[in-house]
C-alpha cells in the first residue's frame, strides 16, 4: 500500500505503569489529510512520537510505502521524509527566517563555512515552490503566531519531508489564521504531500480532513471517512458513549451595579521602554458576569495576567478589587480579600507537580490548614477527599500531582481555587488549553457555576470557541488596548473578533449599553477613545507614507 502505516503499537511506561499505546494502528494513504483524535491519555501523541523517532515502541511495526521501516530518532524520521511541528515551536527567536529553517542543515562555503546568502536563496525557492510569503531576513521574534508556524512547515518542506505531523496546530491561531493554514494544507496535499493533524476540535476535523482515527485508552477504536461522520457522532465515539455533554451557558443572573475588579488607565512598560506592553487599560467587572478577554499572543493579555495574578506591577493607573486597591501579593481564594486564579501555564504557576495533590491543596493557604503553627492532617486529607470527589479528579491525596493527566492536574487547580462559597472575583487563563472533551465541559460547568454564585469572572483565552462559549461580554485586546467590548449576545462571530485580534477593525463597539456603573462607562469610553486615536493615526499614516 502506498502510504503510512503503523501497527500493534505498544508503548508502556513502567515508571508511571502507564499503557500509553495498547496494539494501536494507524493507516493513511498518500496525498491525504488524516485526523488523530480522541481524549486526553487516549495516546495520540505517544503514537505520533513514536514515528517521529522521539520514542520507540515495546512492540509493532511502521510501514511506508509497503515496507517495513525502523525508526529510532528524529534524523531517521526525517530520512525517511517524516517531520513534526509541535504544539510549543522549536524555534530560536535571535535567527532569521533562514537560519531557523536551515538550522542542522545548512548551505556551507569553502566546505564548512555557512553561506547566509545561500540560505536565503534556497529558503525563498523553497517557500515559492509551495506559496509561502515569509521575509528570509526578518528575525523570528518579529513574527506572529501563525507566520512562526509557517516558519515550522516550511523548515520541514526544506528539508523534503512528505508526511508533516502537526500536534494541535489551531490551539493559538485567529481565525484568519487558520484559514490560511487550512489553505496551506489543502495546497500541500494537492503537492502530494500527506499530513496527520492531532486535534481535538471536532469542527476543524470536518473542515479539513478526509478521513479520521479515533483513539481511546491507548487503543484504536474507529478509523472512518470524515465524510461519513457528524460532529455529534464523533463526540461520541471520541468519548466512548452514545450520548454526548450538552453544554449551555444560560443567561447571567441580576447583576449588581458596582464592578468587583475594576482597573482605570492601567499601563505597563517595557524593559526596553521601546513600547507599552499594556496602554492605558480600563475594564470593570460586576458580580455575576464573565468577561472574555482575548488577543494574538504579544498583544496584551498575556501581561494582563501577569498583573492580576500578582507577578507584575503596573506602570500607572489603578486596580481595586470590591472598591479597594488589589493587595499586592495575591492572597488565598478563600481570604476575603483573596482572588481565584487559574493560570495558563498549569504545570509551573498552578501546581506544584513535585509534591501530593493534598499538599497543592495547602500550599496557598497555609493559615487555613496549620492550626498554631501545626499543620492540621484530618483537616487537610479531609478537604482535599471532598475536592477530589466534587471534581471527579482521578487521584489519592497522597499522589504526586506531576504523576496525573493535564486534565487531572486542572481539575485540582480548580478545587484549589473554586471555594465554597467561590471568590468574588475569579481569573481564568486558557482554563481548558489541551484538554479533551469531557475535561472541557466539566470545566466549562464550574466555571458558568461560580458565575451564577454570583462570582465575577476574567477569562482570558486564545480559544475563540471558549470565548463565544462563556462570556457575557467580549474584550479583545491589539497592541496593548482594549479595542473593542462587545455584549456576547448571539450576533458576535469568530470572523469578527479576528478582524480585531488582527488590527483590522477600525471601528470600537461600545459595550451593552444596559451595564451602567461607573466603572464599566469609564472603560467603554476609553475603548471609544482608542478606536478614534487609532483610526485617526492610520488616517494620517495614509495621507504620508504608511510556537495543547
Amino acid at each position: 500500500m502506498s502510504g503510512l502505516s503503523m501497527e500493534g503499537i505498544t508503548k508502556y511506561y513502567p515508571a508511571s505503569d502507564t499503557l500509553a499505546n495498547d496494539g494501536a494502528s494507524i493507516r493513511v494513504p498518500r496525498g491525504e489529510i488524516h485526523a488523530l483524535v480522541g481524549e486526553n491519555g487516549a495516546g495520540k501523541t505517544t503514537l505520533m512520537r513514536i514515528l517521529y523517532g522521539l520514542e520507540r515502541p515495546d512492540a509493532g511495526r511502521i510501514v511506508l510505502d509497503g515496507e517495513v521501516v525502523r525508526i529510532g530518532n528524529p534524523a531517521e524520521a526525517a530520512r525517511q521524509g517524516i517531520g513534526m511541528v509541535h504544539q510549543h515551536f522549536m524555534i530560536v527567536d535571535d535567527f532569521t527566517v533562514s537560519e531557523n529553517v536551515v538550522l542542522g542543515a545548512e548551505p556551507k562555503r569553502a566546505g564548512f563555512l555557512f553561506d547566509p546568502k545561500a540560505a536565503s536563496r534556497v529558503v525563498q525557492a523553497t517557500m515559492d515552490r509551495h506559496g509561502f510569503r515569509l521575509d528570509p531576513e526578518r528575525r523570528a521574534s518579529e513574527l506572529t503566531v501563525g507566520e512562526r508556524q509557517q516558519l515550522e512547515i516550511v523548515r520541514l518542506l526544506y528539508r523534503e519531508a512528505k508526511i508533516l505531523i502537526l500536534d494541535e496546530p489551531t490551539a493559538v491561531l485567529t481565525e484568519q489564521e487558520i484559514r490560511a493554514l487550512f489553505d496551506t494544507l489543502r495546497a500541500l496535499r494537492a503537492s502530494g504531500h500527506t499530513i496527520v493533524i492531532i486535534t481535538h476540535k471536532v469542527k476543524e476535523v470536518k473542515e479539513i480532513s478526509d478521513t479520521v482515527t479515533v483513539m481511546r485508552g491507548g487503543r484504536t477504536v474507529e478509523r472512518l471517512n470524515t465524510a461519513d461522520v457528524d460532529e455529534y457522532g464523533l463526540s461520541c465515539l471520541i468519548m466512548g458513549t452514545s450520548r454526548c455533554p450538552d453544554f449551555a451557558r444560560g443567561s447571567p443572573p441580576s447583576l449588581g451595579r458596582e464592578p468587583v475588579l475594576a482597573m482605570k488607565d492601567v499601563s505597563l512598560g517595557s524593559r526596553n521602554r521601546e513600547r507599552l506592553l499594556l496602554d492605558r487599560v480600563s475594564l470593570g467587572i460586576r458580580p455575576g458576569e464573565i468577561l472574555g478577554v482575548c488577543s494574538v499572543t504579544g498583544n496584551g493579555s498575556g501581561e494582563l495576567e501577569d498583573l492580576l495574578g500578582g507577578f507584575r506591577k503596573p506602570t500607572s493607573g489603578q486596580i481595586t478589587l470590591a472598591g479597594l486597591p488589589l493587595p499586592a501579593r495575591r492572597l488565598p481564594a478563600r481570604s476575603g480579600r483573596g482572588i481565584g486564579y487559574v493560570p495558563a501555564d498549569r504545570m509551573r504557576r498552578g501546581s506544584c507537580t513535585g509534591i501530593s495533590v493534598s499538599g497543592n491543596f495547602m500550599a496557598l493557604d497555609r493559615r487555613h490548614f496549620f492550626t498554631r503553627g501545626l499543620l492540621d492532617d484530618k483537616k487537610m486529607l479531609s478537604e482535599t477527599r471532598g475536592a477530589i470527589a466534587r471534581f471527579s479528579i482521578k487521584a489519592e491525596p497522597s499522589r504526586p500531582a506531576g504523576e496525573l493527566s493535564g486534565g487531572n492536574i486542572q481539575k485540582v487547580i480548580l478545587a484549589r481555587e473554586l471555594t465554597q462559597p467561590p471568590p468574588s472575583f475569579i481569573l481564568f487563563s486558557d482554563p481548558t488549553w489541551g484538554l479533551d472533551i469531557a475535561s472541557t465541559e466539566f470545566i466549562y460547568e464550574r466555571i458558568v457555576e461560580a458565575r451564577n454564585a454570583g462570582s465575577a469572572i476574567l477569562l482570558i483565552s486564545s480559544n475563540l470557541d471558549e470565548i463565544l462559549a462563556l462570556s457575557d461580554r467580549v474584550s479583545v485586546m491589539y497592541r496593548g488596548r482594549i479595542v473593542c467590548d462587545l455584549p456576547n449576545d448571539g450576533h458576535l462571530g469568530r470572523e469578527l473578533l479576528g478582524r480585531y485580534m488582527l488590527g483590522l477593525a477600525e471601528d470600537t463597539a461600545t459595550e451593552d449599553t444596559a451595564t451602567e456603573d461607573a466603572a464599566t462607562e469609564d472603560a467603554a469610553a476609553e475603548n471609544t477613545a482608542v478606536g478614534q486615536g487609532r483610526a485617526a493615526d492610520r488616517a494620517g499614516q495614509r495621507g504620508g507614507a504608511r510556537h495543547g
